[in-house]
């Protein structure tokens, strides 16, 4: 994984925006929704997705020369909760090709210069527990790290209690704890929306509206990709370097949405450096 430069500096160095550039930053997608137990079902879901996913890949989800690394327990599954992996399978992903997949133990040892991003599936209804949360936040150090040197990251929904508590603990869990910053979250309550910004990502009405877990009581620096019913970010996304007391946009919002809408942010692809 060495030797590239973020894909957002394709943009950025062709002159086709105008920001300052901090001196690190990598792209961060964070749904309250759950389309890795979704996708296996629902075409928008399969599209939330791979947009999530191709966004913290800085589209390279499908790319066979790069890997992500997936975050979700190995342990049998309780009614109401699926593999999220399979989503993964849905929309066209191979395991050992475009991912691996790694639970708690393997997290911890896991070498993250090796991939692209983390994926971190949904605790409900995917199979994140407990101890997969606790092996995140204990290398949250490492997770800003990574996401300073211009990788990527996705996590889907986390909420407790729900589902069958698969993040129950002998306190209560932190939620999205493995982030430098806090973020909070709270109930959900649908219909959800997408905003300019998540329509630039390539999503409609139509791919949120499956049940959703949570929504984001704090934006903390990322742009809001859809909202619920009451007006809370119920997605997140941007481009950040992480640290301090919250995410710093690279680059703000606006012109980020404007290269969305107008240049393809999909497109876009983290290209080698120059030699």
């Amino acid at each position: 994984m060495q030797g590239k430069n973020p894909w957002w500096l394709g943009a950025l160095g062709g002159g086709l925006l105008l920001a300052a550039v901090p001196a690190g930053a990598g792209p961060i997608f964070l749904t309250g929704h759950d389309p890795d137990y979704h996708a296996q079902d629902s075409a928008g879901a399969r599209n939330l997705l791979r947009v999530g996913l191709e966004f913290a890949t800085g589209g390279m989800a499908f790319d066979s020369t790069t890997r992500f690394l997936w975050v979700e327990s190995f342990d049998p599954i309780p009614g109401g909760h699926r593999r999220g992996a399979d989503g993964l399978n849905a929309i066209g992903l191979v395991p050992g090709t475009h991912y691996d997949w790694v639970d708690a133990a393997g997290f911890a040892t896991a070498d993250l210069s090796a991939y692209e991003a983390v994926g971190i599936a949904s605790a409900f209804g995917g199979m994140l527990t407990r101890d997969e949360l606790d092996a995140l936040v204990a290398r949250k150090a490492d997770l800003e790290a990574f996401i300073n040197a211009g990788r990527g990251l996705f996590a889907a929904s986390e909420c407790f209690p729900c589902g069958a508590n698969l993040l129950a603990g002998p306190t209560p869990p932190d939620l999205f704890g493995f982030l430098p910053v806090t973020v909070t979250s709270i109930g959900a309550s649908p219909p959800f929306t997408v905003t300019p910004f998540g329509s630039g990502l390539g999503l409609v009405d139509g791919d949120l509206n499956d049940p959703t877990h949570n929504s984001f009581g704090l934006v903390g620096g990322l742009s809001v990709v859809d909202t619920d019913a009451a007006g809370n970010a119920t997605t997140l996304a941007g481009v950040a370097s992480v640290g301090g007391d919250g995410f710093t946009p690279v680059p703000e919002p606006a012109t980020l949405a404007l290269l969305g809408a107008g240049l393809g942010l999909m497109g876009w692809r983290r290209r080698p450096a120059a030699s």
